[in-house]
């Protein structure tokens, strides 16, 4: 059943598509701003539901945001399971098939920029963006049910450990096979189903891994620490030397160099999925151990 629009709804979605077409609602009904004046209602649009959406920001509000009520319960996996297939699949479909990676971000943020950079080009108008997030809605109908099928990987990823998150990207790699290039997947398929790169395997584990608001600020503490230990001990063993800060060196490009160290080592020549998946896996040992 569709979830029925209102700006007033404190009912949120727990699938994708209802998400999606949600999203295409708020922009007939609100109208659309492109975005391009970042600083008008903050760099991602508005998440403010009586305010007109820029793509992120319908998208955003569709999710949930500044629309949770504290008389309502709610089903946060469903709620960020549904927001995550929801992003992948409009994200993939604005980028022409499959989104480009990009190793100075991780997916998830990659993939925001990309919906909200859509909005800004060639003038785009209410009725475009509209009918983004519904052809996008579609899209879904077809990734739910491939990304509920038997065999996937195991999801839930609690405690989180460096080692499991290395673990998931393993066995998504057995899942889904490996592909090298430029893409963050197969352009034919979608972002949990299709065939994907070493580093598009990693950033999927850290998606899912990924704390909701409501789990606190220790969890979300956990979750950096496993991640930046997972991304160190993985790229430092492909690269067969410590990928460690230099002098001075910002954080962010130390973990540009570690995710591009990732990138280019899956994208060599000849390179085989096993032999990938068993750097994970012996990479996961090594943080357990740790």
């Amino acid at each position: 059943m569709t979830l029925r629009y209102s700006t007033e709804s404190t009912l949120l979605p727990t699938n994708a598509p209802d998400l999606l077409d949600w999203a295409a609602a708020h922009i007939e009904n609100r109208g659309f701003y492109d975005g391009r004046e970042g600083g008008r209602f903050g760099k991602n649009g508005t998440t403010i539901r009586y305010l007109v959406p820029s793509m992120v920001g319908a998208f955003d509000v569709a999710a949930g945001y500044g629309r949770r009520s504290s008389t309502r319960t709610y089903d946060y996996p469903a709620l960020y399971a549904a927001e995550r297939l929801a992003l992948d699949v409009v994200s993939d479909y604005l980028a022409g098939g499959a989104m480009p990676h990009d190793p100075d971000w991780e997916d998830e943020n990659h993939r925001r920029f990309i919906v909200q950079d859509w909005g800004r080009r060639d003038g785009r108008t209410r009725d475009e963006a509209a009918e983004a997030f519904r052809h996008a809605a579609r899209l879904a109908e077809r990734a739910q049910a491939a990304a509920v099928r038997p065999g996937r990987p195991p999801r839930p990823l609690h405690p989180i450990t460096a080692s499991g998150l290395l673990e998931w990207a393993a066995a998504h790699l057995e899942d889904v096979t490996m592909r090298p290039g430029g893409l963050t997947h197969d352009p034919d398929g979608f972002a949990n189903t299709a065939p994907c790169t070493l580093l598009h395997a990693v950033d999927r584990a850290l998606r899912i891994a990924k704390p909701i608001p409501a789990d606190g600020h220790l969890l979300f503490r956990a979750f950096h620490q496993a991640q930046e230990s997972a991304l160190q001990e993985l790229s430092s063993r492909l690269a067969g030397h410590d990928i460690t800060a230099g002098p001075d060196e910002p954080a962010y490009d130390v973990v540009r160099r570690r995710r591009s160290t990732i990138l280019s080592w899956g994208n060599q020549p000849g390179r085989a999925e096993g032999e990938a998946i068993q750097e994970l896996q012996a990479a996961a040992l090594a943080v357990a151990d740790g």
